[in-house]
């Protein structure tokens, strides 16, 4: 296996070589094939009065091969960060009429994947294509044609009672699935509720590339970020340089969705309380994720010995064989394909099993670490004394072993922290636990149509990096965009389904919750209890050894004084190597925090089972739109399962892997 290396310098990357798959597995992490979605939203012909058809048509196609020509380049300058698969070029238009079907005709003649997100079931929506409705000559069966030829076709619960919502609905569900908006508007604010304005403002507000074509001809187009932006029509003096400038930038736009995020800076805190100043390459990171194999066998079973013995009060199980990573998540992510939400799972599984279980390896690993590592300086003060506290006579064999005995102690701590800094092991456990839980924030929001993962992060976070800008955040982003839409029909069996779903997969988190809670509240109390009994101890050894000076009459045995010195010794560093596991494995912290999010998880699972009963009582078409608030409580859990990774990541970002202090 070759090593990769990332020059610092130049901001160059060397190419890896092409990973062969393994019998009964995948060798590596897999690589999300090159994807880019472009969603259109616009005006339909009855506020296209003063649009050229045929040159907003041309326009748009500019639009879209730019954006074509600009992935394939991607591809090609960067082949290592995607899988050796074609580019996924998709298109997201709810093929209304006007813009919505001339952007989806141009996109279908580049070879774009069309993705239909209808706002009513198909036979409702076809209503407003139907004659007396339809604002276009042969509306019905120019829709029907186009629809034929879509990939996916995603049909969301809209109520006609109230289908301004309807339609704002879908709009939003085409942001959720574009990396580029395009927006054709004429630039007058109407206040129409669920219209273009509104999913523009939506765009802007999240952050997501607009490109804003004048629905006036000429039909000039620009890049917008800001609402601000939005004063007045791209109406240029100088259309050719302008164009010109237009392309550039949205090249540059394409391509900054697309790369990796520039390094940033980070600080973490040791035990001291004095702050390390870090850099987090990406690049570097990812080329980490990617150069992993799975390990067949693993030796560090310290840590679980150690909390199936103090935190779950059973016999421990010790296993060294590490099962294949995909088929040790297929109970918790089954093989299925019997519904939309089951092929999102079984595609989303090997995304979701490599980080998980790699989180689990490295976290095996520090953790077993730590736990030996202060055992073992403990060892090394009991090997120091028990020669005097035996009485070994000086150069004797017994006296040497002890030396020894100690000095390999200390050899191995040495060893054990030289090896956990420099494999990374703390920084690579907690990347991967983020990476994992970003892949289930995707199995939970993209049956209902996606949402972005990250949310508004507290300022005190911001210190140890943006989680928006790590590698992980891209490596899920782009699994995201190849995953898209699949094809399904949001009606009440399809409701019932993803709030089953949903449902299960938070009390499997309440499940999670309470047992990390209990068994961390043991551990410490446990610890606090050892740590308490052998400072009673020292102080009965030290009481007992003075016990002559204050009553002549006792005599203690000549070879009780020498042990009693020993045990005055080596109780205190037992008892402080005890609290030291205690404090780097922050179990009080960790405890609080599973108690906490064990009551969140179960007033959002009440949530959803209320959600549930209003389902399945619903009879013939829907009083209220049920996906949007099914959505929202999918959206709720993620964001409460995201931040809770990202709280437990800082709170280990300050536990860097220190060899015991003494």
């Amino acid at each position: 296996m070759s090593q990769l290396s990332v020059p610092g310098s130049t901001g160059a990357v060397d190419e890896i070589a092409p990973i062969k798959p393994i019998a009964g597995g995948k060798e590596s992490p897999p690589r999300a094939p090159l994807a880019f979605r472009v969603g259109v939203v616009g005006h339909r012909p009855n506020r296209l009065g003063q649009a050229d058809l045929t040159q907003l048509a041309d326009v748009l196609k500019d639009i879209l091969t730019t954006v074509k020509i600009e992935v394939s380049k991607m591809r090609k300058d960067t082949p290592w960060l995607f899988d050796d698969t074609e580019p996924v070029l998709r298109a997201i238009s709810p093929l209304a009429e006007g813009t919505d079907r001339i952007f989806a005709k141009v996109a279908l003649e580049l070879d774009f994947e069309l993705c239909c997100v209808m706002p009513f079931v198909q036979a409702e929506f076809e209503k407003d294509f139907a004659e007396g409705s339809a604002l276009e000559p042969d509306s019905l069966n120019q829709f029907r044609i186009l629809i034929g030829q879509a990939k996916t076709r995603f049909e969301l619960d809209g109520n006609r009672a109230d289908q301004d919502w309807a339609y704002g609905t879908a709009g939003r569900t085409v942001l959720n699935q574009s990396d580029l908006l395009v927006v054709v508007w004429d630039g007058e604010r109407l206040g129409k509720r669920g219209g273009t304005e509104d999913t523009l403002d939506a765009a802007l507000r999240q952050g997501v590339p607009v490109v804003w074509v004048d629905a006036r001809s000429p039909h000039s187009w620009q890049l917008v970020d800001t609402i601000s932006s939005l004063t007045r029509a791209p109406r240029p003096s100088n259309p050719a340089s302008a164009a010109t400038d237009c392309v550039e930038s949205l090249r540059k736009c394409v391509r900054a969705a697309l790369q990796l995020p520039k390094p940033q800076s980070s600080k973490t805190h040791n035990s001291d309380g004095t702050g390390i100043a870090r850099t987090e390459d990406p690049a570097h990171g990812l080329r980490q994720f990617y150069d992993e194999r799975q390990p067949r066998w693993t030796i560090a079973v310290v840590w679980k010995v150690f909390r199936d013995l103090l935190g779950d009060r059973k016999r421990p199980r010790v296993q060294f064989r590490i099962d294949p990573f995909e088929e040790s998540v297929k109970n918790d992510w089954p093989e299925d394909t019997s519904s939309a939400a089951s092929r999102i799972v079984n595609r989303l599984r090997p995304y979701y099993a490599w980080p998980d279980k790699l989180a689990v390896v490295y976290s095996d690993r520090y953790r077993s670490a730590f736990v030996l590592a202060f055992l073992l300086a403990a060892v090394a003060v009991g090997m120091a004394l028990l020669p005097f506290g035996l009485s070994m006579e000086s150069h004797h064999l017994a006296e040497t072993l002890c030396i020894v005995f100690e000095l390999l102690a200390i050899v191995v701590i040495l060893g054990l922290v030289l090896m956990g800094r420099r494999s990374h092991w703390h920084e690579r456990w907690i990347n991967y636990r983020l990476a994992a839980e970003l892949v289930r924030h995707l199995r939970l929001v993209a049956p209902l149509g996606g949402g972005r993962p990250f949310p508004q992060i507290p300022a005190h976070w911001a210190t140890y990096g943006q989680p928006a800008s790590t590698w992980m955040a891209w490596y899920v982003r782009a699994v995201e965009r190849v995953l898209g839409l699949e094809s399904a029909t949001v009606d009440k069996s399809y409701l019932e389904s993803g709030l089953v779903h949903l449902s299960d997969l938070v009390r499997g988190q309440i499940e999670f919750h309470e047992v990390a809670a209990q068994r961390c509240h043991r551990i410490e109390k446990r610890l606090h209890f050892a740590g308490i009994s052998l400072l009673l101890l020292t102080l009965a050894c030290c009481g007992l050894h003075l016990l002559p000076n204050f009553w002549t009459s006792v005599h203690l045995p000549g070879w009780l004084p020498p042990m009693l010195t020993f045990f005055c010794g080596f109780f205190p560093a037992l008892g402080a190597a005890l609290a030291g596991i205690v404090n780097q494995g922050e179990f009080r912290r960790i405890a609080k925090r599973s108690e906490s999010m064990h009551e969140q998880l179960k007033i959002l699972d009440q949530e959803i089972g209320r959600l549930h009963e209003r389902v399945k009582k619903a009879t013939g078409p829907a009083e209220e739109q049920f996906s949007v608030r099914a959505a929202e409580l999918a959206s709720n859990a993620t964001r409460l399962l995201v931040n809770e990774v990202l709280d437990w990541r800082v709170v280990f970002l300050d536990r860097p892997f220190e060899h015991p202090p003494g």
